[in-house]
């Protein structure tokens, strides 16, 4: 029987509650997904699609019905940008678990003594909550956390702040109300490198939870089992023509983050994959090479700091290429940075005996006292290389932008390993992405090449071996 399907399959449940629902492929892989999370498969899952694409009436409206009916005594939370969402989420679910059509399937109603849209239970001893990100949740627990568009427009999404509470709400209220071997689904259209889910995306490089990430781009962005490159991902409501005068109305960065779930996208980028060239080891033996060490120290090591940017960047004398030998950016501390710039220099000295190796060194405010462990560690060692200080009063940004037709002219060349790692992703995301450390570390490459700072230096020597510095 159709009940019997539908207590067992999604996508039947969502047919026999609703004999409009239209069934796209997508469907079905979401559905899928969503199984897997009621059978514990899944723990931690990411939806990204398009607005109007069936993401919420699955995902939160469906599927929290469906899933207390095969789990009666469940608690799930729902939390979407403000309560008022929410709460219309939490009044749909209730009216189809209120709905005779679901009697059928499943031996469930509502409880009597608790009906609220934002807080209900039922006769199986679960409870339903839903809250706008930022509020309390209080009293009640979650087996399943559904968080349905975190993010209510492009203002919240640039907001630095907005986007720290939203984390801050995430990891000190909702995830607190987790009960043991819950599940969490993230709903949403990913606005911004730093939203929500590209923060837990992120944290999940860096040792934290793994996440199943389901990303579908209104437009195909490359061939796939279901669609062609330049296919629309729901045809039968939002044709190309359609979905075009939609990139047309709302511009090329909305469009990039709401419909292709990508802040990324060719026609907006300043920097260009096709930009990238590679060079070989070959190109460096027996050249006389000027190599600068070049490090944008981060004010703090914690998490949520900036990377320490770290570049090491090879020129030839008398010809213009760049050649970018290594990236080795990331949080450090000052003796972290200091022992690293001491290997660097033995390498490359031993590597490329003809080279030149220099040091530079952002030097703004606190970023000064970098200097005196490098010379205390000189001193200590008794060994000498020459470290310059780059003072820029340029703006990042600007800086950054000097870049851009070096590249254009395939001046600037990476190592192979680069290819579609931290610093080329940097670059396509500029100047939307999270960080810029290690390409701003890299435009300052400009500054330590031009004449006022590349004249002839000594190196470092203490004046007074004894005292505490050598300064």
């Amino acid at each position: 029987m159709l009940e019997q399907q539908a207590r067992n399959d999604l996508l039947v449940f969502a047919i026999l509650t609703n004999p409009k629902y239209d069934v796209n492929w997508h469907h079905r892989i979401m559905g899928e997904k969503l199984q897997a999370v009621e059978r514990g498969e899944i723990k931690r899952l990411i939806l990204e699609l398009p607005p109007r694409h069936g993401k919420s009436l699955l995902a939160s409206i469906l599927f929290p019905a469906w899933f207390m009916g095969r789990n009666p005594d469940k608690e799930i939370i729902t939390a979407s940008y403000n309560s008022d969402l929410a709460q219309d989420f939490g009044g749909k679910t209730r009216a189809l678990v209120d709905d005779p059509v679901y009697h059928n399937i499943f031996n469930l109603k509502l409880a009597k003594d608790e009906k609220a849209k934002a807080k209900w239970k039922t006769s199986g001893g679960g409870t339903y909550t839903s809250v706008g990100i930022g509020g309390a949740i209080t009293g009640r627990g979650a087996d399943i956390l559904i968080i349905d568009d975190p993010i209510k427009n492009r203002e919240e999404a640039d907001s630095d702040l907005i986007r720290a509470k939203h984390w801050a709400w995430f990891t000190s209220t909702a995830y607190t109300r987790l009960e043991p071997d819950a599940a969490i689904i993230l709903i949403l259209t990913h606005w911004h490198f730093d939203d929500l889910a590209g923060r837990l995306i992120e944290n999940e490089k860096n040792g934290g939870q793994k996440w199943e990430v389901v990303k579908f781009p209104a437009i195909a962005e490359s061939d796939d089992e279901f669609r062609k490159a330049g296919e629309p991902l729901w045809a039968n409501h939002f044709n190309l023509t359609t979905l075009e005068e939609t990139k047309k109305m709302i511009g090329l960065m909305d469009w990039a983050a709401l419909f292709q779930q990508n802040p990324i996208i060719s026609e907006s980028q300043e920097f260009r994959e096709e930009y990238f060239r590679y060079f070989d080891e070959a190109e460096l033996e027996e050249e006389h090479l000027t190599i600068n060490i070049l490090i944008d120290p981060a004010i703090s090591k914690r998490d949520q700091a900036c990377n320490t940017g770290f570049i090491d960047v090879a020129k030839k004398k008398h010809q213009p290429f760049w050649y970018v030998m290594d990236d080795c950016s990331g949080k450090m501390d000052p003796g972290q940075i200091t022992a690293m710039v001491f290997n660097k220099v033995e390498q490359y000295e031993r590597d490329y005996p003809m080279a030149n190796v220099k040091v530079w060194i952002e030097t703004i405010a606190f970023q000064e006292a970098y200097l005196y462990f490098f010379k205390e560690e000189m001193r200590r060692r008794e060994r000498y290389f020459n470290i310059g200080e780059l003072k820029n009063r340029q703006d990042k940004h600007g800086r950054i932008r000097g870049l851009i037709p070096l590249y254009k002219q395939g001046i600037i060349k990476h190592r192979h390993y680069m290819s579609k790692g931290p610093l080329e992703m940097e670059l396509l995301q500029f100047p939307f992405g999270k960080l810029v450390d290690r390409i701003d570390a890299l435009a300052f490459n400009l500054t330590a090449l031009s004449p006022t700072v590349t004249r002839k230096r000594t190196p470092y020597r203490p004046l007074n071996p004894q005292s505490l510095t050598g300064w």
